[in-house]
This record gives C-alpha cells, structure tokens and sequence, in this order.
C-alpha cells in the first residue's frame, strides 16, 4: 500500500503553500487542494479533490489552511452590507463545514485533522469583523468534530499564526504585498527569536499526525513566537 498522504486544503497560497512545500522537503507524501482552482463550498468538487490529491494511497492528514480572499479586506461593520458578510463570513465558515464533512469521508480511523488559522480572533481587529467571527467559528467548528470523531480516534486540533504568515508564508511584507495583510493591533514584541512560520506549523503538524498526537485534540496551538500568547 502506497504511503498515506497529507492533504493541504488551501495549499496553494500563503502559509499553505509554504506547508505543502515544507512536508514534501522534509520527505512526506504530499496533495494539494487548492482554494482557487476548488470550490469549498461544494461536497462533490471537495470530495473529488481530495481523493484526487491523495492518489493511489490513502488520506492520512488533512491540513487546513483557507480562508476566502474577500474576508481579507478591511471595511467598517457600519458600511458591511449582507452580500458582502456572506463572501467574506458565512463562505469561509461554510467552506470549512464542507472540507471537514468530507473529510470525514475519505479519512480512516486513527487520522488527523489541522486547521491552520490567523490569531486574529484573540485581539480583534477594526474592519476585520467578518474574519475574526470566521475564524473564530472555525476554531469551535474544530473543538465540535474532535469531540464527535473522537470514537474513530481522529484528532481535530488547530494552529494559529500571525495574519502577515498566514497570508504570505515566510515571505516578508514588502511594497508589493503590504496590500494584501491587513494591519492588525501588536500587542508586543514576540517572546521568542524571529525563526519560519512555515517550519513553526509544520513541525506542529508533525508531531499531531506522529504517534504523540493521537493524545491531542480539540486543542489550540499558537505558533506566534510568543506574541499573543492566547489561552
């Protein structure tokens, strides 16, 4: 039987890009399910993707890391019509309900499940409203099915970095990206040393789909040097 495969949903930008690299450099057999080319919304598109992006082999994490680009734009709670929540919100929160439920489908007992998130949530962020409460949901979203599938023994836990990682990877905000990271309140400098957001989640992501993991889930790890250091 052909090595299981770690799936990256939203492996084709920012920090899930940089994951699906990163596993496949350091050995593991890796698919990528991208959030532009894959509707998320949809079960059949979901559910195809994912047994295409594990080829002959079996799905044996599924790494989440998506949310959609229209939650990324700043606008004040005041001026947020319902069109613009639900591209922003209610997509992004249903998407993850799809991927999850799917997944569900194609994972064998004793799999993994991460979600990788922004820590926008635990400051809260001015014109950010839609993301924060989609991320926030995301992260409940998570704590529900890890309890759920429990009696499978698959894991459900999530990671959270900065909103400039999960964005860009390890790229750094230049000129020609500032657009796309909205800013976001800084509560400090980190604790820890400047290092790779990327190689940060993907060692994390490592060690809850080893063996050790399968005594974790339904928790929440920040992988932010230390900055918000969120409960």
């Amino acid at each position: 039987m052909a090595e299981a495969t770690t799936v990256v949903v939203g492996g084709d930008r920012g920090i899930g890009r940089g994951a699906a690299d990163e596993l496949a450099r350091r050995g593991h057999r890796v698919g990528v399910v991208g959030g532009g080319t894959t509707d998320l919304t949809d079960g059949v598109a979901v559910a195809a993707a994912l047994r295409g992006a594990a080829g002959d082999g079996e799905v044996g994490t599924v790494v989440v890391a998506h949310v959609e680009p229209a939650a990324l734009t700043p606008v004040a709670l005041a001026e947020l019509g319902e069109e613009a929540w639900d591209a922003a919100a209610e997509r992004t929160l249903q998407a993850g309900f799809v991927v999850l439920r799917e997944a569900h489908e194609v994972l064998p007992d004793g799999a993994r499940v991460v979600l990788v998130l922004p820590t926008v949530a635990a400051t809260g962020v001015a014109g950010l409203v839609p993301l924060c409460t989609a991320v926030e949901g995301l992260r409940v979203m998570g704590k529900a099915v890890a309890r759920r599938w429990g009696g499978r023994r698959i894991t459900v836990n999530t990671i959270e970095v900065d909103l400039a990682s999960f964005v860009l990877g390890d790229a750094q905000v230049g000129d020609d990206t500032a657009s796309a990271v909205p800013p976001v309140p800084v509560l400090g400098e980190p604790a820890l040393p400047a290092g790779s957001a990327v190689a940060d989640v993907v060692a994390i992501v490592e060690v809850l789909a080893g063996e050790a993991g399968g005594a974790l889930t339904g928790a929440l790890l920040v992988a932010d040097r230390g900055q918000v250091m969120q409960p």
